[in-house]
């Protein structure tokens, strides 16, 4: 069984933090057994420190044009190009109107399907699943606050169903973006078992589109839906 991502809209784990909390002696033992896991648990530092959704409406620089030209072309996609939504009515729209069947959503599925089976490879589901839904429960109080922080530097009133869709979109993210690591992981580990140390500076996963979609959202942007030829970016 492949690994499920967290649904989106939702806010991801819902339990008792306290259940999903993982302690570091607990990981350790994980990472003796896999030790491709130690990337997820960097991973998990560095979506930790992440600023969500701080630029939001604000003017495509250079750098979020870069990211998001890689992103479209990983997608086999290089006809498609951003479309800036403004304000959050506008997102809120592009997110409710989004088709969970179109083309794109299609390809990422088929990403994150080839990610999970590559992980797999190494990785056990049991012990996978413990670090992604570490990873989902360590970060969802965070990126709800930035979500509701963001809402209320814009002047707009408080909404569950707005945040919950920012906040799965999010999650959807960060899990894409483990995923996609942990498939790199395997690889790596696999040629080279004595691989101590993994660069994520390599080609092949800093320009992996479920790493580009992440670190769009590592650029406080949220990249809402892609519709034909548009990338619908708040």
């Amino acid at each position: 069984m492949i690994v499920s991502e967290p649904p989106l809209g939702s806010e991801g784990p819902t339990e008792d933090p306290n259940e999903d909390a993982i302690s570091d002696i607990a990981l350790e033992a994980l990472e003796a057994e896999l030790p491709a896991l130690t990337v997820l648990r960097d991973f998990a530092n560095r979506a930790a420190h992440v600023s969500w959704f701080t630029d939001l409406g604000e003017p495509l620089d250079e750098d979020c044009l870069e990211v998001v030209t890689l992103y479209l072309e990983g997608l086999g996609l290089p006809e498609a190009s951003p479309a800036p939504l403004l304000d959050w009515r506008d997102a809120a729209d592009a997110a409710q109107s989004m088709d969970i069947n179109s083309e794109a959503w299609e390809i990422e599925e088929q990403f994150r399907a080839a990610a999970a089976t590559q992980a797999l490879t190494l990785i056990s589901e049991e012990g996978l699943g413990i670090m992604l839904t570490h990873l989902a429960s360590s970060l969802s109080e965070d990126v709800s606050n930035c979500v509701e922080e963001a809402l209320y530097m814009a002047d707009e009133a408080s909404s569950e169903a707005l945040s919950n869709l920012a906040v799965g979109a999010a999650q959807q993210a960060v899990h894409g973006a483990a995923l996609s690591l942990a498939a790199y992981a395997a690889n790596v580990l696999k040629s080279d078992p004595h691989t101590e140390t993994l660069n994520l500076d390599d080609e092949e996963i800093a320009n992996h589109p479920l790493m580009l979609r992440y670190r769009l959202f590592e650029m406080g942007r949220w990249p809402v839906s892609l519709v034909g030829n548009s990338l619908n970016l708040f």
